[in-house]
């Protein structure tokens, strides 16, 4: 009976003290939720971004609420997930104005909030031009409600900007070094080339990928790892998440029969494919693929030849490359090298000649399989968008919608034009020559206009630049 009771008390012992480890390891999954403390934390280096640490209970998921004094049009940020010690990211605010913000916690169905603080934001005086809104139609305007787009600084000090349909400024990051292109990606981040002012060409030295809360995700810089080469005009990522670019390349020709130097230098552009990590995977120049002796101004042209200023890469894998100083597209075959077709002036396909395009920029498709690029018009000095139906069999390419803009707006180099819109049915443009962006409509009605204040490339429009409501459960 006596060891009855003694291997009782044991088990009750060992059964207590399991339960005081249970309550130990998880006492704060058994507390309630609070929001123990918050701390607001200016970043110098940004003033439209600001850093807010959130201590709570027990592991949760925590956002930020935030909306202008004096309005009900909330923003959010990226929800923090599971955790106890959070930091959240405001980012898309403006400079000059007040701010409220509150914090949410969840965690299994049960919600909290903070209290609501107050947010001031501060002029900003980096390297960002300004945006003056000019034109609105009024018909256009529901359309731009939470419209953004992104754009860049190519000198120095350069940036990366957003800015939203007023011209307002609600999101950059400032560079020593120029921005020379920039690109929203599906995984809300944004890819650039960075360089200094005396890399011609749109040229840089480095490829930066940056999140929203001005973290760096990716770097590849000429001299380490596989960029051996300079990038320029061009940075996106493919379906695989892989990243590709514009590169300049060379070889040396024997052009002592055009009265050059027997072991002469040819300085074109390719194409480079490097994986996540900075793996070069593929590489591709258009120097194999042409014959310097053919052109009878080599001579002239022999330090940037043809002139390669936008690529795509397609769904099946291949490669859309421009090339200005050729007024030509040409599709590439990922596989082999090979070209498998070139669009435009003296290319593979029929076309009208009313329909030739020249020193055209951002070519990329569009849809229903069609292609679409900025027609700078170099040689009739009116710029166009055009949307072409390539017949690839019957080597036919023929223009479904030309949007032909006012002379005042020609741009003699840069630039880009895009569809905008629910429906496609508006193009928007970016010119570097006038400083401005614009809608039109497809008869190339101006609908909407801003005067840029500085030296752009490109504009795209960002249909996911805020984070939706979250929802708890």
């Amino acid at each position: 009976m006596i060891k009855k009771d003694k291997i009782l008390t044991i088990l009750l012992a060992l059964a207590g003290l399991a339960g005081a480890i249970i309550l130990y390891l998880y006492k704060d999954d058994l507390r309630p939720l609070r929001i123990k403390h918050i701390e607001l934390v200016k970043l110098p280096a940004n003033r439209l971004r600001f850093q807010v640490n959130v201590q709570t209970t027990r592991n949760c998921n925590t956002v930020l609420a935030y909306w202008k004094t004096g309005t009900k049009d909330t923003l959010y940020t990226k929800v923090s997930a599971d955790g106890s010690n959070h930091k959240l990211f405001i980012t898309a605010t403006e400079g000059r104005t007040r701010y409220q913000f509150k914090v949410q916690a969840a965690v299994d169905g049960d919600v909290v909030e903070s209290k609501t603080y107050p947010l001031v934001t501060q002029p900003i005086y980096q390297a960002t031009p300004y945006f003056t809104l000019e034109q609105v139609d009024s018909a256009l305007k529901p359309e731009l409600k939470n419209k953004y787009f992104l754009t860049q600084i190519l000198t120095e000090p350069g940036s990366m900007v957003i800015i939203d349909s007023k011209g307002e400024i609600v999101w950059y990051e400032p560079f020593k070094k120029g921005v020379k292109v920039s690109h929203w990606t599906k995984d809300k981040t944004i890819l650039a080339i960075v360089g200094p002012e005396k890399i011609p060409s749109s040229g840089g030295d480095e490829i930066i990928e940056m999140g929203l809360d001005g973290k760096i995700i990716t770097h590849l810089k000429k001299g380490k790892g596989d960029m051996d080469k300079l990038v320029h005009h061009e940075v996106r990522k493919d379906k695989d998440g892989n990243i590709y670019s514009l590169t300049f390349t060379q070889k040396i020709v024997d052009l002592s029969s055009v009265k050059g130097k027997q072991q002469d230098t040819v300085k074109g552009d390719g194409l480079v494919l490097f994986s996540k990590a900075g793996k070069k995977l593929w590489e591709w120049s258009v120097l194999d693929h042409l014959d310097p002796l053919a052109d009878p101004e080599i001579l002239k042209h022999k330090k940037d030849w043809v002139h390669g200023n936008a690529a795509f890469r397609l769904p099946d894998g291949n490669f859309l490359m421009s090339f200005r100083d050729l007024n030509q597209i040409w599709k590439i075959d990922f596989k082999t090298g090979k070209v498998l077709w070139k669009f435009g002036e003296k290319g593979d396909m029929r076309m009208a000649p009313a329909e030739y395009f020249h020193a055209q920029h951002y070519i990329h498709p569009v849809q229903d399989g069609n292609y679409m690029l900025l027609d700078n018009g170099d040689k009739t000095h009116i710029s166009r968008a055009m949307i072409f139906k390539l017949d690839e069999a019957q080597k036919e390419a023929k223009a479904l919608n030309i949007v032909t803009l006012p002379p005042e707006y020609y741009t003699t180099a840069k630039g880009s034009a895009a569809l905008f819109g629910k429906k496609k049915d508006k193009v928007l443009f970016c010119l570097t020559d006038p400083r401005s962006f614009l809608i039109t409509d497809m008869k190339g009605k101006i609908l909407w206009r801003i005067q840029v204040g500085g030296d752009p490339y490109r504009l795209e429009e960002i249909d996911d630049f805020l984070y939706t409501k979250p929802t708890f459960k």
